[in-house]
Order: structure tokens, then sequence, then C-alpha cells
């Protein structure tokens, strides 16, 4: 990387870039991401953070749009100014969890039409059924828990309870959690 980054910087926007990876992001998308997330200042050009990442400016602009469309950051202008910034705000993740219940609730009508297409075939019936029941819990819990942390950030709930676990901050000298998905190398 051609910024000047801390071990656990760079760590952080490498493991970044393999966990969108094996979830069928690129990993500059995830390397972009991480980025804008530890950047200073907040808002990027292509050229800032193809140099901080010592990427192409094409790979840059062309992970931009697969960013932006997925809701992971805002591109911007300044007045005068013709060039592009890209950033991540908080906002731009609050829009993407606003989405996430249209998301399950498309799912959900493509797990109905999958029972259906399932008929009676014991196997593909019980598939097609606990991927409709997982869809659909998700579906009807996932707005609830977006609703209540958007009021416990505001201040409307109280925090968690006591016995709840604590949120903690990773110390520096704790081991690499290995990116991916779950039995993959």
């Amino acid at each position: 990387m051609a910024a000047n980054l801390t071990h656990e910087q760079s760590a952080f926007i490498e493991e970044m870039g393999q966990f969108l990876g094996g979830y069928g992001m690129t990993p500059m998308a995830g390397r972009m991401w991480a980025w804008l997330l530890l950047c200073d200042p907040p808002e990027q050009t292509a050229g800032e953070i193809a140099d901080a990442l010592g990427a192409s400016r094409g790979s840059i602009s062309g992970t931009a749009r697969i960013l932006v469309s997925a809701g992971f950051i805002r591109r911007s202008t300044k007045r005068g100014d013709r060039r592009e910034y890209f950033s991540s705000p908080p906002d731009a993740l609050d829009s993407m969890l606003m989405s996430a219940g249209a998301i399950y609730q498309q799912l959900r009508r493509i797990a109905e039409r999958g029972l259906v297409a399932a008929g009676d075939a014991p196997g593909p019936h019980a598939r097609m059924q606990e991927f409709y029941d997982v869809i659909s819990f998700i579906e009807t819990e996932l707005p609830r828990t977006i609703d209540r942390f958007f009021r416990e950030r505001s201040g409307d709930l109280p925090p968690p309870a006591a016995d709840a676990p604590p949120l903690t901050t990773p110390s520096s000298s704790a081991a690499p959690v290995k990116a991916g998905r779950k039995g993959s190398s």
C-alpha cells in the first residue's frame, strides 16, 4: 500500500478486502471501503484513494460505482472543483440498513415461489421450507433490530441491560481474524 499506514490499518484494509471478496464483491471494494472508513480527510478523490491503496484510478472508478450502488459510500462534488469526492459517512450506512428490509421482503417472495417450485418432493421441499423460514424470520426481526439501533443511538431508548455483553474495541495485540466465508480457506 502506498499510504503511510500503521500495521493495524493495513491489516484492517486487507481483511475487509478479503471479507467482501469472499461475498462476491471485489477485494478492491473492501479495501476502498475500509480506506474511506479510516482516512482523514473523510472525503477523498479517486486519485487520492488510488495513491493510498496503490491502485489504478480506473480500478478505483469502477469500484466506486459498485460501492455507491450498494450504499456503502457516497459520491459528491465541490463547487468550483470538477473532481468527484468519495466518502463513507455514517448516514451512508444508515441508508444501507434502511434498505435491508426490502431486500429480505424480496427474498421471502422468491422463497414462496421456490416452495411452489419444490412441490411435494420431500428433500427439495424441506430445503425450501428452511430457506423460507429463515428469510421470513429475518424479514420480521431485522426492522425491529434496526429501529432499536437508531433509537438507542439517538437516546430515545436506554442502552442495553447491564447483563448484555459489552461493546468493546479489540486491542491491537488481539490475534487477527481470518477473513472469508465459513468453511473457506
